[in-house]
């Protein structure tokens, strides 16, 4: 663990007494789980375990791409260069609607809410 033995039989001893019961027998030879310190350990891997899945949820909240996505560009380039290039795009991410404005105008982008 890279920690100091006795830093370790300190936090140990503390733990031990916040629950108010012993999690370790320990002898001259070996350390043993007391049935109490087997609970405890099952119990706070199961929290481990969940914090986990928490994490790996809430990562692939944002992992996902959705939503709708409005792109202006003028013909031609678009034609040529935005179809494409969307149609690739959708295939990766089928969640996500994307609205393709050709045309030979200047567009306001914020009234015309273009991505």
């Amino acid at each position: 663990l890279g920690i100091p033995l006795a830093t370790v039989s300190r936090k140990l001893a503390d733990l031990e007494a916040h629950l108010t019961t012993r999690l370790i027998t320990r002898s001259t030879r070996k350390l043993v789980l007391t049935d109490a310190g087997r609970d405890y350990l099952a119990a706070c891997r199961a929290i481990l375990e969940q914090v986990d899945e928490a994490e790996r949820a809430a990562a692939g909240a944002y992992a996902n791409v959705r939503g709708q996505l409005v792109v202006a560009a003028p013909i031609v380039f678009g034609r040529l260069h935005m179809v494409p290039v969307a149609a690739a795009f959708l295939e990766q991410h089928p969640e996500v609607d994307i609205q393709l404005r050709l045309g030979d105008r200047n567009v306001n982008l914020i009234e015309e809410h273009v991505d």
